[in-house]
């Protein structure tokens, strides 16, 4: 049986920085940032012909250039792929940058722990929520989502939240990061909904292999008790790896403007 032949590799796409995904096959690393949220890096995907991103915890067998590439760029380096292929090459090139006078600099023989920490926060998911409460003043507004971030960190998260919650936006829309789950994104979303009372919401969507996970409340389709007394009329929970301070960064996120 012959195999349906693949098309040709986009100009600027090496294939020496190829890597498998458990969900989509062969992809590639590209050059470049796509400013999402820490960590993310871009990536060709051969089998859908699209350019997306992904994380570190995404890729599973890879190329040596593809660990190399994968080293520097959560290091802060984002090197461009090496033009020859050498990973030998390529990491001599590395040490000479930070070496003066013949000897390693301090930076480079603290690197590997400074790798390993910022591997461990690639792999820290984070639960926030988004609160609508209409017909309040700023203040209520504050007060409710509050409450709501409690209840979530109490039963979802390593303690009650929120680590941090914005001031409200248009029709008292309040952003709140309840805190660090320990959880997978799935089942702090479920805890999450679970908190808040489990009428109301449309089941959960996924995405990037449920690394990232929502869910979304909405007043009008069922009676809830415990929102509809606080005068909620929508919320979204978000978990996932990467989930940042800023709800404009939260992938997948409704928030206005985006």
């Amino acid at each position: 049986m012959i195999s349906p032949a693949r098309p040709p590799l986009p100009p600027d796409v090496d294939p020496h920085l190829w890597f498998d995904t458990e969900r989509c096959g062969r992809h590639y690393l590209l050059d470049g940032n796509p400013h999402t949220f820490a960590g993310r890096m871009l990536a060709y995907c051969a089998e859908r012909g699209i350019r997306t991103a992904v994380s570190r915890g995404e890729i599973g067998a890879c190329s040596e250039q593809t660990r190399y590439f994968v080293r520097g760029f959560l290091s802060g380096n984002e090197p461009a792929p090496p033009e020859s292929g050498d990973i030998e090459t390529a990491a001599s090139e590395e040490t000479e940058a930070h070496t003066a006078g013949g000897v390693a600099s301090e930076a480079e023989s603290e690197l590997p722990d400074e790798l390993r920490a910022v591997m461990r926060e690639q792999a820290t998911a984070r639960v926030a929520l988004v609160v609508d409460v209409p017909n309040s003043d700023a203040d209520r507004a504050v007060e409710v989502a509050t409450t709501l971030a409690e209840r979530v960190g109490r039963r979802a998260c390593d303690g009650p939240g929120p680590v941090e919650i914005s001031r409200p936006v248009s029709f008292a829309r309040v952003y709140a990061l309840v805190g660090v789950t320990g959880h997978r994104p799935w089942v702090a979303v479920q805890a999450a909904v679970t908190a808040l009372g489990r009428s109301g919401w449309a089941p959960s969507t996924a995405v990037e292999g449920e690394q990232y996970v929502t869910a979304e409340f909405k007043a009008h389709r069922a009676l809830n008790r415990g929102l509809d007394a606080l005068g909620v009329s929508a919320v979204e929970i978000h978990a996932g790896y990467g989930v940042g301070h800023d709800p404009s960064r939260t992938p997948g996120s409704r928030w206005p403007g985006e």
